[in-house]
Formats: structure tokens, C-alpha cells, sequence
């Protein structure tokens, strides 16, 4: 048996402590059993009704030895390839799970991108995979078109993930690039209008009504907003309140527009109007943003003609799959720390379904890019962790029993190096 010094004991097992950290929850996940086994339900329900996972895995399934991939990637937009291609540069497998369930599916050019804008959204994601595909075929990996993910189950070091093709596979981290989805007024016109004249951001759209006629439909304080913030690009400006002001829409604007009614109705010269909108209906035939026109009905009033309408709607998430997995929320957002990480240890949540507050393509490519940086950095640590057990028992001359009483109640902290290297990876 070889004596080792203490010096070196606490060199090599500097790290054991952060294991805990890096390990995904928690406690074994198990299915009932039938006469004494303990069995694992295949049909999982699709992800609009709620699961509980402990009845998907098997005490043997709770740890395995060989992953399928490093991480699954849910969602094909903008977050979701950023991430397939940040993962391949580090040699990392990925599997990417794409619903083809876009926010922007609907519109008609991306804006404000650099080198696409103006670029069809179908033919920039379609650019962006190929150029995967041919640079790194050994790493990045996609999974049947519009396969969607029903399930995601915590195991010991990792995740199994279920989707609705009956397929299901390990890995150990798991990026949610899933989106969310804008939820429209139920009234006619605006589903055939949106994302062709009805937009909701003035950096993606506004541009294309330069000195044209907007109409901004929501509540008062939010429409002054959007009505200042095109004003750069046009003043011929009307706002649709969505019905008679009370005492509490005026307060919220006054809030945070303190001399409202002064500067928007007499110096801005933009007419307030204390009506619903009824219905939108287009009035010309050709679909490119130049040839945008509407006839805005109201609950009383003449119809307004615009160009652009600009609207406040309340958003969801695209998929269920956060509440599946109980994840801490921040109102309709799921709640991320600053390496986004959501409250599932190992599981990151990016683009527009978090609550970082900013929705656009750069923020899903920057955020997805912030999580790839992590979850490398993560696996890396819980690989070395993995790794020192069996050293050290080698290092023993296979006496197990010496290693355990050598390791028994030695408390020490993470090493300065490890951290420093996480740090600068992004952490």
C-alpha cells in the first residue's frame, strides 16, 4: 500500500465539495411497483397536461453510465442554433429538438441583425443549420423535423427527455430555447394582420413606416411609450386606448409620463382616442411593407386608416414543459440566474422564454451562447469530480477502504484555479 502525504490529499481532492452543486436534483425519481418491481411508464402524456415525473424512471434508469448527448437543445430558432454551434466548438454532442413553433412565423423580414437584415426568417435559420451541419457533423445533431419534447426528468447527473414520437434520450444538461407566443385580441382582422402591418416593436417594424400613418392600440401608459418611441420615424400618430380612460389609466400614465395630456395632445399633436377597436381590415392586395393599409374600426367612431399598427398584448410560454418541471417563475417568464440557469440544476432557459427582459434575435443568440459557455464548464467539473475517486483509489493500490477513512470529514474549498476557469468561460 503507498502512503501518500497530506499535502498531496488535499491537492487532489480540492474539489470534491462542489459535487452537490453540479449534481441534478436530488432524489431518486421512481414509478410505483408491481409485485416488488419497479417499473417504467413509456406513455408519457404530451406536454399541455401536467405530469409528475416520478413516475418515469427506474432506480436503475436514476444514474446512468453512458449519455446519448452532452445536451439537448429544445427549440430551433435563433437561441436554440446558437447553442448547437457554441457546444460543437468545444467538441460537446448536442441534440437539437425543433417544433418549428416560431414567434416570428408570421413575419415577413428579420430587421436590425447585422449582415441579414432584411433576410426571410425561414431562410436564415435554414443558412444557419447548414453551415452546422457542414462544419460540424461529428458534434451537432438534429432530431426529426417538428419532433416536439413532452417530457424532461431530472435524474442523479442529467436529464431524460421524452418527446412525442415515443423516442426518448439522456443528457447531461439541457438547454430550453422554447420561446413564447403572443396572444392576440380574438377580434377580426388581427391574426390574418399580425406580422404584416400589426407588429409589436418598433426596431423590428417601425422602420418600414417612415413617415406613414400608425395607429398604437393598448392601454394609455404603455401606448404613450411606443408613440414616443416612433416618433423619430413619423408623427402622423394616433393611440387607441381600448375603451373610456379611468382614474387608474390616467394615474398609470401620469406615473410614468408625468404632463401627459399637455405634451402628447397639444404639443405632440397625437389624438387620443377612448374607444375598442372593433376589427382591423386590410384595404390593398400587395403583402410587401410598402403596400401596407388598414382600415382600423372603432366601437364608435369613423374608421382610422393606417399604414402600421402597433399593439400591447400579453404573451405566454410557447411550451408547457416548464411547468412540467415545476420551475420557479417570474410572472409569465421563467426565472434564470445570470448564467441562465433556471431553478433545476443543469436545466437553462434562453431567448425569450426567461425573465432577463429582452426579447430579440441577439438577446436568444447572446443568452443561449452564455449558456452553452456554462453547461461546458459545468460538465467539465463534474467530469474531473467523477474522475477522482477511481484515481485515488489506484493512487492507493486499489485499498478503497484507505481512500474512504482518508476522505472522511476532510472539509475544503474549492480550488482558486477551477473557479477562475469558469469565470472566464463566462460564469
Amino acid at each position: 500500500m503507498v502512503l501518500l502525504s497530506p499535502s498531496f490529499w488535499s491537492f487532489c481532492l480540492l474539489s470534491l465539495p462542489l459535487a452537490s452543486t453540479l449534481s441534478v436534483p436530488q432524489k431518486p425519481l421512481v414509478g410505483e411497483s408491481e409485485g416488488g418491481v419497479t417499473t417504467l411508464t413509456s406513455d408519457l402524456a404530451f406536454d399541455d397536461v401536467e405530469f409528475n415525473p416520478t413516475d418515469y424512471t427506474s432506480l436503475d434508469e436514476w444514474n446512468p453510465t453512458n449519455w446519448d448527448y452532452d445536451v439537448v437543445i429544445v427549440g430551433g430558432g435563433p437561441g436554440g442554433l446558437a447553442a448547437s454551434m457554441s457546444l460543437a466548438r468545444v467538441a460537446r454532442t448536442s441534440l437539437l429538438y425543433d417544433s418549428q413553433e416560431y414567434r416570428n412565423d408570421k413575419t415577413r423580414y428579420m430587421h436590425d441583425v447585422l449582415g441579414q437584415d432584411g433576410e426571410v426568417p425561414l431562410k436564415f435559420r435554414s443558412a444557419v443549420r447548414k453551415q452546422i451541419e457542414e462544419l460540424y457533423p461529428d458534434y451537432s445533431f438534429w432530431a426529426t423535423r417538428k419532433t416536439k419534447v413532452i417530457g424532461i426528468v431530472p435524474l442523479e447527473k442529467g436529464f431524460r427527455v421524452y418527446d412525442d414520437r415515443g423516442g426518448k434520450v439522456t443528457a447531461k444538461r439541457v438547454i430550453m430555447a422554447t420561446g413564447i407566443k403572443d396572444v392576440l385580441p380574438d377580434k377580426p382582422g388581427f391574426a390574418e394582420a399580425f406580422g404584416k402591418g400589426m407588429f409589436w416593436c418598433p426596431w423590428c417594424d417601425g422602420h418600414d413606416y417612415k413617415n406613414r400613418k400608425i395607429v398604437v392600440f393598448g392601454k394609455l401608459a404603455s401606448a404613450i411609450g411606443s408613440a414616443l418611441n416612433l416618433r423619430k420615424l413619423t408623427t402622423d400618430i394616433d393611440i387607441v386606448t381600448g375603451g373610456v380612460l379611468t382614474k387608474e389609466d390616467k394615474e398609470a400614465a401620469e406615473t410614468r409620463w408625468p404632463g401627459w395630456e399637455t405634451v402628447i395632445k397639444d404639443h405632440y399633436n397625437i389624438t387620443i382616442w377612448e374607444e375598442d377597436v372593433t376589427s382591423v381590415e386590410r384595404t390593398t392586395i400587395g403583402m410587401e411593407p410598402q403596400d401596407d393599409e388598414y382600415k382600423v374600426h372603432l366601437s364608435s367612431s369613423y374608421p382610422l386608416v393606417a399604414n402600421g399598427i402597433i399593439i400591447h398584448v400579453s404573451t405566454v410560454q410557447t411550451s408547457r414543459l416548464h411547468k412540467q418541471l415545476r420551475l420557479e417563475m417570474d410572472g409569465n417568464s421563467v426565472k434564470v440566474k445570470n448564467n441562465m440557469e433556471s431553478s433545476v440544476s443543469g436545466l437553462y432557459v434562453v431567448g425569450d422564454a426567461n425573465n432577463d427582459n429582452s426579447t430579440n434575435a441577439y438577446h436568444a443568440m447572446w443568452s443561449a451562447k452564455r449558456a452553452a459557455v456554462n453547461a461546458h464548464v459545468s460538465m467539465s467539473k463534474q467530469e474531473y469530480l467523477d474522475s477522482v475517486p477511481s484515481a485515488m483509489v489506484a493512487a492507493t493500490g486499489g485499498d478503497e477502504d484507505f481512500y474512504r477513512n482518508q476522505v472522511e470529514g476532510l472539509e475544503v474549498q474549492i480550488g482558486d484555479d477551477v473557479e477562475q476557469l469558469y469565470k472566464v468561460l463566462g460564469g
